[in-house]
């Protein structure tokens, strides 16, 4: 099956199916909600129902417009122009996917943005033999190794009770979507209600239709008397109305596994946790499909296809370099 690697997104011609476009097209599979992967007004959306719910919110439908979606969960198949698809659970965001297509006697997965350690909020991700696969490799190199989510758990509600047991208020830069309503939940679910930024806000329903307990929270207020702990989304840190002398900074993210971090996002702590696979979970996701082709897009790809062709795999980096990414 021809697979054409495009800036706008990854084409299936037999299929007339885009997987992730970046600009608006007849026929879209939708891994996950984050705007570098669900983005413009396609005239059909297949996505699983909570990534189809989320994605609505963010890019709604002007007047007079309409459009059709397909809702495809986890474990489900839908016969598609002579295709099979199935969708298979990724840990990354709440509600994302990978697709499965079988095609004229071939397998192929397409992760979208995926981790294979379990996730603070979310599904794990679940790995199927296939012929080919199409995977993300945002953190591709040995350098990244990510905390498990337990340990993160525990050094986030640390840094918070240290921070205000020292008179400091404790600000977590995290997402508008994924992370920033894990750092919340971690939080109230420790006991320690916080103030969250609107564009965090704002999706916590989404999680909460699914489960998710957030009790206590509160919406951010610029106001010289707040103590809790702040979730923002990175860069707002320096337009707080705390002075900086009584705020604490902590960045949660993949990119915290570089000491750089610090400089770039102004943190005094970095907790290496991230919604991508590191080094090792990528490898293993590799190892595990048994896949004959592997197609590596975003990230270190053209580094991380050259190491498991070494390695004896048929690995080529497909896509682009480093994109866009939230972490």
């Amino acid at each position: 099956m021809e697979i054409l690697f495009r800036p706008e997104g990854i084409y299936v011609p037999a299929l007339d199916l885009w997987l992730d476009p970046r600009t608006p097209v007849e026929y879209a599979w939708l891994s996950h909600a984050h705007s570098d992967h669900a983005r413009g007004l396609h005239r059909t959306v297949i996505a699983t129902r909570i990534t189809a719910g989320i994605y609505r919110h963010r890019w709604p439908l002007p007047e007079g417009r309409t459009q059709e979606v397909l809702r495809l969960d986890p474990g489900e198949t839908m016969e598609f122009r002579g295709a099979r698809l199935t969708a298979l659970r990724a840990a990354h965001i709440l509600g994302a996917a990978q697709l499965l297509i079988e095609y004229q006697g071939e397998r192929t997965v397409y992760t979208g943005d995926i981790k294979l350690a379990a996730p603070i909020c979310g599904w794990a991700t679940e790995i199927v033999p296939c012929d080919r696969l199409i995977i993300e490799s945002t953190f591709a190199l040995p350098i990244y190794d990510f905390l498990p989510a337990a340990e993160a758990k525990e050094r986030m509600v640390r840094f918070a009770a240290e921070s205000m047991a020292a008179g400091l208020v404790p600000v977590f830069l995290g997402y508008g979507l994924g992370r920033g309503q894990e750092i919340v939940h971690t939080l109230t679910e420790a006991g320690l209600p916080c103030a969250v930024h609107g564009a965090i806000a704002g999706l916590i329903p989404y999680y909460e239709a699914e489960g998710v307990e957030f009790p206590g929270w509160a919406p951010y207020e610029r106001r010289k008397d707040e103590t809790r702990p702040l979730v923002v989304t990175p860069g707002l840190q320096d337009s707080l109305a705390a002075p900086a002398a009584r705020v604490r900074v902590a960045l949660v993210s993949g990119w915290a596994a570089v000491d750089s971090a610090r400089a770039r996002s102004g943190a005094d702590v970095l907790i290496p946790y991230s919604d991508h696979a590191g080094f090792g979970e990528l490898l293993e996701i590799v190892e595990r499909t048994g896949a004959r082709r592997v197609e590596i897009v975003h990230g270190y790809a053209e580094p991380f296809a050259r190491l498991l062709r070494q390695r004896g795999w048929d690995a080529v980096a497909a896509g682009p370099g480093t994109a866009e990414v939230q972490v």
